[in-house]
């Protein structure tokens, strides 16, 4: 069993948009962590964030990870938690602050809704 909570700041400092990047772009490289434990963690969240993204790219209409309109609100949805704010702006800004992941995967569907 792995130990993900003798590992937290490491998954904190992993799990950023700069990681889901990579996912997405098929670069992400672990090569680096010689922790075996550590690496099959990171692993682990990999696999998961990719299964996450993959069902953004199906499923989003607005081209920003965990972003969806919900009548005049914007929320961001992880795991049961949401965040709702009025605006695009102010939703990043709060996601930002939450040190969550804010992470445009599709440019032309962004520009879309943020329009909206």
């Amino acid at each position: 069993m792995l130990d993900f909570a003798g590992y937290s700041q490491e998954i904190i400092d992993f799990v950023n948009a700069d990681t889901l990047k990579a996912i997405d772009w098929g670069v992400l490289d672990l090569g680096h962590v010689r922790d075996l434990e550590l690496r099959q963690i990171m692993l682990a969240i990999e696999e998961e964030l990719e299964v996450e993204l993959k069902r953004n790219y199906e499923e989003n209409g607005t081209g920003i990870f965990r972003v969806s309109k919900f009548r005049q609100f914007w929320c961001y949805g992880e795991r049961g938690y949401v965040i709702r704010a009025r605006s695009l702006s102010e939703l990043k800004e709060i996601v930002e602050s939450q040190n969550r992941i804010w992470y445009v995967f599709d440019y032309e569907l962004f520009e879309i809704s943020s329009e909206i």
